[in-house]
């Protein structure tokens, strides 16, 4: 009998899953869930695997993450910490806490603490995918060690790094002009961001590339942040972080998106009469564009002729629709909404803009 028993007792010992692969199977279905983007059960079922006491860097880091993804970030740095901690042979859970870590902290406005975690993912060279991430983010962020010779200038709205290519550049007037241009399109929205706009200024498009960056100008609204050309006009890019903060825009578009960073980029040219002679300078162009299929398909048009019919049409949007209601309309750019917003009158005037444009 007591051998009887000693054998269900074995029996059952060998069919519960040791600690270990207990563990492993816990760290499984949080990635699992992770890579479906269900980033609050990762942080709710992550958080009771670590109530009980089991030491994991691996749920460490995807709490971490998780609630970095969710933009919870003084949240998620102390797991991001404890992950880097419990990985001292700088695996991929080390390179990828640094990643987060880097993350949280700039957007926390940490800068020197976000590179010194980007830095320390490149370098430790755990992963292809983590080292990228940390070296494009280094260079995308401005953190890089290749802008440590760039010069400094922060005003009340921003803070400027200048390249040392630049000649001929006068840094103060730039600095004044991009300030003016700040006060009137922040006005025009209602707002603009709380914090400065870290502002990259390039001596032109071939030094980004070598330094392989994308193609300037551009601006990542969430972070603040542009990349611009010395000689891009002063409003286009801070349009898009000031009409990110001030209209938070659910659903973006590039004919609007692009066509409003257009109308404010402070030139007061004719866009619709740039539009027609870039068509002219295309004879390859042989079809006529719909501005219905350019709304769905901003790729349809090359930048020169698709960016000036941009800024035209948000133009007769606003001087025949009005302010206010293109302000409304703006949250949600798709052309579903743009008929709900202003009626039977917009396919009036998307007829009359085609019209004039390819006449």
């Amino acid at each position: 009998m007591m051998m009887k028993l000693l054998s269900i007792a074995c029996l059952l010992a060998i069919l519960q899953p040791f600690p270990a692969q207990a563990q492993v199977e816990t760290e499984d279905r949080l990635w699992g869930l992770y890579k479906e983007g269900r980033f609050e059960d990762v942080v709710r079922e992550g958080k009771v695997e670590l109530a009980t006491g089991t030491p994991s860097a691996q749920v460490n880091l995807a709490v971490g993450r998780a609630l970095v993804d969710l933009e919870k970030f003084g949240e998620g740095l102390p797991y991001l910490e404890q992950a880097v901690r419990g990985d001292p042979e700088q695996t991929w859970v080390y390179a990828w806490a640094q990643c987060y870590l880097g993350t949280g902290q700039y957007r926390l406005g940490n800068f020197q603490k976000s590179r010194a975690a980007l830095i320390k993912a490149r370098d430790c060279a755990a992963t292809v995918n983590a080292t990228r991430f940390a070296v494009g983010n280094l260079r995308i962020l401005g953190l890089a060690e290749s802008y440590d010779d760039w010069a400094t200038f922060s005003t009340e709205r921003f803070a400027f790094h200048y390249s040392p290519n630049l000649t001929g550049f006068d840094g103060l007037t730039f600095a004044r002009l991009h300030e003016e241009a700040f006060e009137k399109i922040s006005a025009w929205f209602g707002s603009g961001p709380s914090e400065p706009i870290r502002f990259f200024v390039w001596k032109d498009k071939d030094e980004a590339l070598v330094a392989n960056m994308p193609p300037l100008g551009f601006a990542r609204p969430e972070l603040d942040l542009v990349h611009a050309r010395a000689e891009q006009t002063v409003g286009h890019e801070m349009t898009h972080v000031i009409s990110h903060h001030a209209m938070h825009p659910e659903y973006v578009i590039g004919l609007i998106n692009e066509g409003i960073a257009v109308y404010h980029d402070q030139t007061d040219r004719d866009q619709m009469a740039l539009a027609r002679e870039a068509l002219t300078d295309a004879p390859e162009l042989s079809i006529q564009v719909e501005l219905a299929a350019l709304w769905e398909d901003w790729s349809l048009l090359p930048g020169e002729i698709s960016y000036p019919i941009g800024g035209a049409w948000v133009k007769v949007l606003i001087d025949k629709g009005g302010k206010e209601k293109f302000l409304d309309f703006f949250r949600d750019q798709g052309l579903v909404n743009a008929r709900e917003v202003y009626g039977s009158d917009l396919q009036v005037w998307m007829d009359e803009f085609s019209d004039a444009l390819y006449r």
